[in-house]
């Protein structure tokens, strides 16, 4: 009808035109809103129409399927009265009726009909063809207001229901009170029961019977109105327990009342993760213990106990355990064997203290013991031997018995007011003290111990400073050829300092404070860079006329430390060059001992240099341990015989002559030079003399020199005229 009267108001339009129109208004059709069904019945009798199509709109309004829709009587869907206008061929017809859907509820609605001609347009065409012979209807179904609202809110309804049950997150609903109407296939699926059995009230016999009563309290509040949130636990129906956060939100179904709809999260496995993170946060992953960060909980914890005033506190006490010379197992059997030493100590540790005790590993080869009862010095001695009996046990690994040893400090809290950092450092004090006494053994941190103790971290500070600003000396001891008057050949620079409020420091103290802070290499470049600057001065001075000799070279002492640098070999390269000197002018003196720490990685630094024309040369030889055994395969130009050989020679015999005899003869048959250290009696420089050592160095001769000082043996030639060393002079190390 609609496409009769658009031909009647657009008569030029072609069959093309009206076949698009139609098709226009067939899909407007389908679309609709409005449910919109097409009837036919035959012409020749008076037949129940029945429906030839209907749109989605018709569907939901029916409850049906719109395919089986088709071919169902019109009587079927659509009840009118007895005196309700009938289909009408010629004219649009509006009447009541009773709209029937699948579940046989009645909707009170209003049919408009219009009728279509004999002849459809194209658009209705199949239509048409599989009705022929028929009369065609289409009939809009107009709901009231209200109704269609209904309508609405019941297809929302739907699609929520359809929505939370297809959703993965479990969704709970409540029409009233605590009993649920409906849950979803996930809440089904994490509790493991059929959806049927959790209606009801049934699902709070799944919450954990201690979780019960906060449940029902949140059930209440949010039947009160207000949006609630609470962790809890679910019991499955394998027994499993499952965390889950419970989210409620208020509801209100009419004609029922107060509900709620919700979701239950399952946090289970989140929250084993999170446990897992906050245990390995405060846990070594190596031995299980507590770590550091735990440690420092612990004793800030005693620290902070209610009523501690300053000289009150508990009777505990801190016992830091450090293996000695741990470095030698993990570099000689590898860092696998090195953790399985470390677990067995653990395993130890924890076996020595009591249930109320802790044993922490804050890092490397330390363990700190945090033990309670140590209430007198006698507890603490038995506390501390049991340790390191327990550390003495030998140690089977790959195959090999390894005996530890350990140094122990103690710190009690008692008394303390400090922070547990400087409690864990105070402890560390004190290990150090022990070492320093000769390891495998126990100190206690007293008042003297700490004073000491910050004495020393306060050199360690200044002497940062005093290396960042150049305020350590260099001073030279030279090395003459033997005779009356002896002649310079060349000199030893050595470091000195002198503190701004206590003085000059002895070498001895500074240098081992250096090697504690990680200075020795900076340490070993600010010598090397200003003896390489004086030598070219004292050069520069002889060639211009000034001086008439100069040093032939200068020598450097280097610790191993340096040498196992990254880059040492061109640190040396450039310092000469920036000096103007050659590689020649530079000997670099190596202890037995630093070759011995790592003698591959050592040799293969000095081949490298001395292959350019640095001289190497071994000092204090004679105090190590395998001489004779890495001699052969050092590049090594002279050997510096130990003061300690040659102090004893008084005479023209005794052990110290033979020692030192056999030395210089080493020396000769390798072809190496020998240089005789610490000579301060004219007896032992006959001594040396007469054994054929070419050069020596000591107070007999000069003590270190500085700057100054050197310029001036220089100027006069560089003789010196040997002289008993003073008494004065002896207790400063050369």
């Amino acid at each position: 009808m609609l496409n009769e009267a658009w031909r009647s108001h657009h008569p030029g339009g072609g069959p093309d035109s009206t076949a698009g129109v139609d098709a226009a208004l067939l899909h407007h059709a389908a679309a609709a809103d409005e449910p919109v069904l097409v009837v036919s019945r035959p012409h020749a009798a008076r037949e129940i129409a029945r429906v030839r199509w209907a749109n989605t709109a018709a569907s939901d309004l029916f409850g049906i399927d719109a395919d089986h829709l088709v071919d169902v009587a019109v009587t079927r869907l659509l009840r009118t009265g007895p005196d309700a206008e009938r289909l009408s061929r010629e004219r649009r017809t509006r009447y009541a009726v009773d709209v029937v859907t699948a579940g046989g509820d009645l909707r009170r609605s209003e049919v408009v009909a219009w009728p279509v001609p004999d002849r459809p347009g194209p658009g209705l065409a199949a239509v048409a063809r599989a009705g022929a012979g028929e009369q065609f209807w289409v009939l809009s179904l107009a709901l009231p207001e209200d109704e269609r609202a209904h309508a609405a809110l019941r297809a929302a309804e739907e699609r929520f229901a359809t929505l939370a049950q297809s959703s993965p997150v479990p969704t709970i609903v409540s029409d009233v009170g605590a009993r649920l109407s409906r849950v979803n296939d996930a809440f089904a699926e994490l509790l493991g029961l059929p959806a049927e059995e959790l209606c009801g009230t049934g699902w709070l016999t799944h919450v954990v019977d201690d979780e019960r009563t906060g449940v029902v309290e949140a059930v209440a509040t949010v039947l009160a109105g207000e949006r609630v949130t609470l962790d809890t636990r679910l019991r499955t129906a394998a027994g499993q327990i499952r965390w889950v956060t419970v989210r409620l939100a208020p509801s209100r179904t009419p004609g029922y009342g107060a509900g709620f709809i919700g979701t239950v999260e399952d946090v289970t496995d989140r929250l084993a993760r999170e446990h897992r993170l906050a245990y390995q946060a405060q846990h070594d992953l190596l031995t299980g213990l507590p770590n550091r960060l735990a440690l420092l909980e612990r004793l800030s914890d005693l620290l902070a106990l209610p009523g501690r005033a300053p000289g009150q506190g508990p009777d505990v006490g801190v016992l830091m355990v450090d293996l000695d010379d741990f470095k030698t197992v993990n570099d000689g059997l590898g860092p696998e064997a090195g953790d399985a030493v470390l677990v067995e100590v653990a395993r130890r540790l924890a076996r020595t203290v009591r249930a109320g005790d802790m044993v922490a590993r804050p890092g490397g080869d330390e363990f700190v013991l945090v033990c309670a009862d140590l209430s007198d010095l006698d507890a603490v001695r038995a506390t501390a031997e049991r340790v390191l009996e327990a550390v003495l046990v030998p140690v089977e690994v790959n195959g090999l018995r390894l005996r530890l040893v350990a140094s122990i400090g103690v710190v009690l809290l008692e008394g303390l007011s400090c922070s547990a950092e400087e409690v864990v450092r105070d402890a560390g004090i004190a290990v150090h003290e022990a070492k320093a006494a000769g390891g495998g053994r126990w100190t206690l941190l007293d008042e003297e111990v700490r004073t000491r103790a910050r004495r020393a971290l306060r050199l360690v500070a200044d002497l940062r400073e005093a290396l960042a600003r150049g305020g350590v000396e260099v001073h030279y001891q030279p090395v003459v050829r033997p005779g009356r008057p002896a002649r310079l050949r060349s000199v030893e620079a050595l470091c000195r300092w002198t503190h701004p409020e206590l003085g000059p420091v002895r070498p001895d103290v500074f240098i081992e404070l250096a090697e504690r802070a990680n200075l020795v290499p900076a340490l070993d470049a600010h010598v090397l860079q200003v003896a390489c600057h004086d030598l070219a001065a004292w050069r520069a001075a002889q060639a211009a006329g000034d001086l008439p000799v100069s040093p032939d070279h200068v020598a450097v002492n280097v610790s191993a430390v340096s040498l196992a640098a990254d880059g040492f070999a061109a640190g040396v390269r450039r310092a000469v060059a920036a000096a103007g000197l050659q590689l020649s002018d530079l000997c670099l003196e190596v202890t037995e001992t630093a070759l011995a720490s790592d003698l591959r990685a050592c040799r293969q630094v000095l081949e490298e240099l001395r292959a350019d024309g640095v001289r190497v040369a071994i000092d204090d030889f004679g105090t190590g341990y395998s001489s004779l055994a890495y001699l052969k395969d050092l590049p090594v130009d002279h050997l510096k015989v130990d003061r300690s050989f040659v102090r004893d020679l008084r005479s023209t015999t005794g052990p110290a002559r033979a020692v030192a005899a056999a030395v210089v003869s080493l020396a000769r048959t390798l072809g190496l030079g020998v240089v005789a250290e610490g000579v301060e009696t004219f007896e032992q420089d006959a001594v040396i003399t007469d054994l054929g050592c070419e050069a020596v160095q000591g107070y007999l001769y000069s003590r270190p020199l500085t700057r100054e000082g050197l310029v001036e043996v220089l100027r006069t030639g560089g003789e010196l005229v040997p002289g008993p060393a003073t008494a004065s002079l002896k207790g400063v190390p050369a």
